[in-house]
């Protein structure tokens, strides 16, 4: 049934102090206290479904049974999946560590600002992790979920849409010399699981051995070590897959080839990258709206390439080429609008680009940044993939 949510039919939802007061068992009722017209359950629950997750919240204290239903694995699912497919990613956030880089200094603003705002206005998250002072990575987002690194060992999934997070037990084997170089985060469709993988090398040995955690059971467990795999850093999740470039020496930073590893059945493999030619430096994966993306340094350029069909070598496309100098990097998330303006970060500042122009955003209480990650809002749980 295809619906849109109306700002009349927003009204009807909103909670005043009567609906507050009121119990409803299923649909909206209509009595002596109440304006409010009778409506189907099953059109109430496709109204809510299409609602952001903050009013969803206020919402939860309506009554007994939309609480049951606003939390129910049902219904967040229902709005999960209404969200992922709605294609108009400036429609999602962006957080953002700034300058000094640790957990009390986050901070979010719309994508849709940052795009369209003459002047975009950043707020202070309220991150509950606040006993650390160290040091933090994002690790990576999926479906709402926030996975963030504390220096080297310490591990949260955080959905900062309901507040909630956890800490994950320490996936470095006791007794053990060894420090990791690779991770990610993702989510495993075919188990309905969210999992965190963790590489380690051994020094001075030069071998390496994989732990992966899964959300569902709570714990890290050995996963086939990969064999040779040379990678670094954190991998980008796309298509069921994390995401590294590779090489045969992992202190070379000189990496010209993609590996994956699939969350499903936890096996790695080769990813065809685009035809570089010759002279290229070196290449970072990333992710452009939910397509693998690949920066190609090669003097006196950075490409931008995004694999538009996942799998497909041939769909390879190079969409943006700008002058490499000053050792500006262009860093991760990268995004485009549905007018093909293209959000990137270049060194240290976001940039929207457009028809061979950039544009840099203003903010107001925002000064720097040290990483960013987009994510979208949802309801889900971080302690168990349930989401109860």
């Amino acid at each position: 049934m295809e619906f849109k949510v109306d700002e009349a039919s927003y009204q009807y939802l909103k909670p005043s102090k009567s609906t507050r007061r009121a119990q409803y068992p299923s649909g909206l009722r209509q009595d002596s206290n109440l304006t409010i017209p009778i409506l189907p359950a099953e059109l109430v629950t496709e109204i809510l479904s299409r609602l952001p997750v903050k009013p969803l919240l206020r919402f939860t204290r309506v009554s007994k049974s939309w609480l049951a239903l606003i939390s129910g694995d049902k219904f967040i699912k229902a709005h999960l999946n209404l969200s992922a497919n709605n294609k108009d990613y400036i429609d999602r956030k962006v957080i953002m560590s700034s300058y000094p880089q640790n957990i009390y200094n986050l901070k979010e603003c719309t994508l849709r600002s940052l795009f369209y705002d003459s002047v975009t206005k950043a707020f202070d998250l309220d991150c509950p992790i606040k006993s650390y002072e160290r040091s933090l990575s994002f690790v990576g987002s999926v479906n709402g979920l926030i996975c963030l690194r504390i220096q080297n060992n310490d591990y949260f999934i955080w959905n900062p849409s309901i507040r909630k997070y956890k800490k994950l037990p320490n996936p470095r084997p006791a007794k053990l010399v060894a420090y990791p170089r690779v991770y990610g985060f993702g989510y495993d469709e075919l188990d309905d699981d969210y999992k965190v993988v963790v590489r380690f090398y051994q020094y001075p040995k030069n071998t390496g051995f994989e732990v992966i955690y899964s959300l569902k059971s709570n714990s890290w467990r050995s996963g086939d070590n990969g064999g040779c795999v040379r990678a670094n850093g954190r991998g980008m999740f796309v298509n069921g897959k994390l995401h590294w470039t590779t090489d045969a020496d992992f202190y070379n930073r000189n990496s010209k080839n993609i590996i994956s590893f699939d969350l499903a059945d936890e096996k790695w493999e080769m990813v065809e990258g685009p035809c570089y030619g010759e002279g290229t430096d070196f290449l970072e994966v990333g992710v452009l709206n939910s397509d693998l993306s690949v920066i190609e340094y090669r003097r006196p350029n950075i490409d931008l390439w995004v694999m538009t069909e996942y799998g497909v070598k041939e769909s390879w496309m190079k969409i943006l080429s700008i002058e490499y100098h000053n050792n500006d990097f262009l860093n991760p998330p990268f995004l485009m609008s549905n007018k093909g303006e293209i959000l990137v970060m270049l060194g240290s500042t976001f940039k929207i680009y457009k028809d061979g122009l950039f544009k840099n955003p203003k903010f107001i209480n925002f000064n720097g940044y040290c990483k960013a990650e987009i994510y979208l809002e949802s309801l889900v749980c971080p302690f168990s993939t349930r989401g109860n």
